[in-house]
């Protein structure tokens, strides 16, 4: 296959918040990967993804991938926000939560660096949570458009990350 993913690194930094020139593409197709087996591939299923991979010019999944307006069944004019716009957030988020920390054979290490400073973890959670809620809505607008196209066999994605444990 000539592209196995839905996006490559240059479409990440042009879909997503302004993001340094000089990240490593390799870490961010990896996060690519991750995003579309943790986050994609469930809520749209894998023989609908392998045909995306496969039929990228067909029109329904023309707008599936970079988004577009579209009729719902009544009749109400919708947009589809893109899976590659979710699929970046989905990477934006996880490259804000992995913070340049580099596992060598003594560990796990982070470079620090005099002209820059780290952002403290409670505002890079919030930031994080702000990215996944972007990546979720965009997500769930494809999943509205797939419902529309091809019926009732599309769950929600919304709230895939909470999680909820009992006490006592």
């Amino acid at each position: 296959m000539v592209n196995e993913h839905l996006i490559t690194v240059d479409m990440f930094m042009k879909l997503t918040r302004p993001t340094s020139k000089h990240i490593d593409y390799g870490e961010v197709e990896t996060f690519i990967r991750e995003c579309e087996d943790l986050y994609i591939i469930p809520a749209i299923g894998l023989e609908r993804f392998k045909n995306l991979l496969k039929d990228r010019k067909e029109e329904k999944y023309i707008k599936l991938l970079d988004g577009g307006e579209y009729e719902d069944k009544e009749g109400i004019l919708k947009k589809c926000s893109g899976l590659r716009f979710a699929l970046s957030y989905f990477v934006y988020a996880k490259m804000i939560m992995s913070d340049g920390g580099l596992l060598t054979r003594t560990g796990l290490m982070q470079h620090n660096d005099s002209y820059a400073s780290r952002e403290d973890d409670k505002n890079r959670v919030r930031r994080y949570n702000d990215v996944m809620e972007i990546a979720e809505t965009y997500l769930g607008s494809c999943l509205a458009y797939l419902k529309s196209v091809e019926g009732d066999k599309i769950k929600p994605a919304r709230g895939t990350r909470v999680r909820i444990h009992s006490i006592g």
